[in-house]
């Protein structure tokens, strides 16, 4: 009975081993592909009990650095009316691929950053939904 108890102890140990090995491996690749440089365009959509104003636009436009070393530089292209906000932001940040389904974003000393939901990645597209209606959609 041990016998049989500890042949399936190590069994479970070795599956969750190459688990994390594959999760390690999943995170790693999707890193690579988010490393570049990417137009991107933030959207958001008003709520549907709130009536459209006209003088107010949901989306902005701007471009993302993603370096390998870790760090991103985000410009945002803020302008009037902009929901977003109505100046040029230039900030950079760190970033690292949490999970296969978390991009996080730190200021050098956060321990918590900013989590993006990964909803779709490809060499060419990826999009990020930030809070339950900010969605951000970068192309190369």
């Amino acid at each position: 009975m041990k016998k049989i108890q500890l042949t399936l102890l190590v069994s479970i140990l070795i599956m969750t081993m190459n688990s994390c090995d594959s999760a390690k491996d999943r995170t790693s690749e999707m890193s690579k592909t988010l490393v570049g440089d990417w137009n991107v365009q933030w959207v958001t959509y008003p709520d549907k009990n709130t009536p459209i104003q006209d003088s107010i636009n949901y989306t902005m436009n701007g471009v993302m650095n993603i370096k390998e070393g870790g760090k991103i530089t985000i410009n945002a292209y803020g302008y009037k009316g902009c929901i977003f906000g109505t100046d040029t932001l230039i900030h950079t940040l760190n970033w690292e691929v949490k999970s296969d389904t978390v991009l996080n974003l730190t200021n050098d000393g956060d321990k918590y950053g900013i989590p993006y939901t990964i909803k779709e990645l490809t060499e060419s597209k990826v999009k990020l939904q930030l809070v339950e209606d900010v969605f951000l959609f970068l192309t190369k």
